[in-house]
């Protein structure tokens, strides 16, 4: 009889334990850009976040904001994870994650995928092939590649006719953007600071052939596309256009917010940005505080070297995206939310923000307000929402990065050698923008690739050849 009470009782404990355990609140501490607890509407949308997963799931979460700054980061990101103060969640760009992940601090994500449905639907062709190269990120994005915009009436006013059957050359380019200077100060500007030339790169790299990371030479050997003669020739018509006013003389130290403010204002004709929401985001500044015009998408163009095209896409990795450390104590209920993001109800609540603020329902039906709300955490193509999600500027951006990109063929420097990869960085950095403003002559470019090999360059051609061919060798 003893024995039955004692068993009865350990039985009452074992569920009153777990219905505690259930009924717990768990704490998900989610570092990531831009979703700050600075920002109160961002606060009453994570608190509607908790309110919302309960409902799918019934686990309760304190969800708790830990703020970064936006423009440092990367930098603030790592130094927090440095001093041991490692959140639930991280949302890691630039590659910051490759340290991490060498170190083994970043949970294999694929067991939690595969045995997801919301994501194996929700989740792109690229997003699961970089999964598989790289297990530690997930990220949830359609092709959001940098295409250049202009304002229709712009091409109207300075009769500037656009190839209706074929991208534009370099030199019709050229032209264009010369044609712009006329009614602006200038042709095109681009955010330089931090990334340099980069944005010009994505519209011009694929016409001067060096839009993937590695080329092969004459025999057959695997070159870095940015030491070849073809970028000289791409830095020579950077550096043309610059003399010419035609690119902003201040694109070097201009921020992403500088640039937008000069193309709404009318001071320049052509900036980039990302496809899809940000696009659309363009277009509808334009509209309220621009000039009134329609902004439309550009195909870049073909050139010299190569076809019209985009910088290569990179298919081993995602660039950006959310990581789960292994030092979380709730990495279930972390991967859980993530998953939950990823929902049909997820994504309601990522793409429409909060109710009353982002979009009211009027008679049964979302409608969208004029206050500013994109998705923070994915951008599922294959959800279906209640209203059309992008304008006319973001799907056609979309349609065009969708026919004109290319996978990379990338290789990534290991770790141990990130000393020398930020040593060669910093040199192109240094000699492509002098080039490209007039400091150093253009001949210059060939001292450049000597020191760039020496700096490490000869290591990382070595290891990536090595790489190359033993993937050849798979095949």
């Amino acid at each position: 009889m003893k024995k039955n009470v004692r068993k009865c009782m350990l039985v009452v404990l074992l569920v009153f334990t777990t219905v505690l355990s259930f009924g717990k609140v768990q704490k998900i501490r989610l570092v990531m850009q831009d979703y700050t607890p600075h920002n109160p509407v961002i606060v009453k949308h994570s608190e509607i976040l908790e309110k919302e997963f309960y409902k799918a799931t019934g686990i309760e979460i304190d969800l708790e904001l830990v703020p970064v700054p936006r423009e440092t980061y990367s930098q603030n990101l790592n130094l927090l994870i440095m001093s041991g103060d490692i959140p639930d969640i991280i949302w890691f760009r630039d590659d910051g994650d490759l340290l991490w992940a060498e170190q083994s601090l970043l949970t294999d994500l694929r067991p939690y995928v595969e045995k997801s449905e919301i994501l194996q639907e929700s989740m792109n062709s690229w997003n699961k092939e970089r999964l598989e190269n790289y297990p530690y990120i997930l990220a949830i994005y359609p092709l959001n590649l940098k295409i250049g915009v202009t304002k229709m009436e712009w091409l109207e006013d300075l009769n500037i006719e656009i190839p209706e059957n074929r991208p534009m050359t370099i030199d019709e380019y050229y032209e264009m953007l010369k044609k712009f200077t006329e009614k602006g100060q200038y042709g095109i500007t681009v955010a330089g600071n931090p990334g340099g030339l980069t944005e010009l790169d994505w519209i011009f790299s694929s016409a001067f052939g060096t839009e993937k990371m590695w080329v092969k030479d004459e025999n057959g050997n695997y070159v870095f596309s940015h030491v070849t003669p073809m970028r000289k020739e791409q830095l020579a018509f950077y550096r043309k256009i610059y003399q010419e006013k035609i690119l902003d003389p201040e694109f070097l130290t201009t921020n992403w917010q500088a640039k937008e403010d000069k193309f709404y204002s009318g001071r320049v004709g052509m900036i980039v940005g990302t496809s899809g929401v940000v696009i659309d985001l363009y277009a509808d500044r334009t509209k309220k505080i621009g000039d009134g015009t329609t902004v439309i998408p550009l195909v870049p163009p073909s050139g010299p070297y190569g076809d019209a095209g985009f910088l290569a896409v990179n298919l081993y990795k995602e660039p950006r995206g959310f990581a789960i450390p292994v030092t979380s104590k709730v990495k279930d209920t972390a991967f859980k939310f993530l998953e939950f993001m990823a929902s049909e109800q997820g994504q309601f609540l990522d793409w429409f923000g909060v109710e009353g603020i982002h979009y009211v329902k009027e008679n049964g039906k979302i409608v969208k307000t004029q206050e500013e709300w994109w998705p923070f955490f994915f951008e599922s193509t294959n959800w279906q929402s209640p209203i059309p999600l992008l304008g006319d500027a973001g799907k056609k951006s979309l349609e065009i990065c969708n026919e004109y990109y290319v996978g990379d063929n990338y290789f990534p420097m290991p770790q141990e050698y990130a000393t020398l990869w930020d040593a060669m960085n910093s040199i192109e950095r240094e000699y492509s923008s002098k080039i490209v403003m007039g400091q150093f002559d253009i001949d210059k470019f060939d001292e450049f690739v000597e020191k760039w090999y020496k700096a490490g360059g000869e290591t990382y051609t070595k290891l990536a050849n090595e790489y190359f061919r033993s993937r050849e060798g798979e095949q």
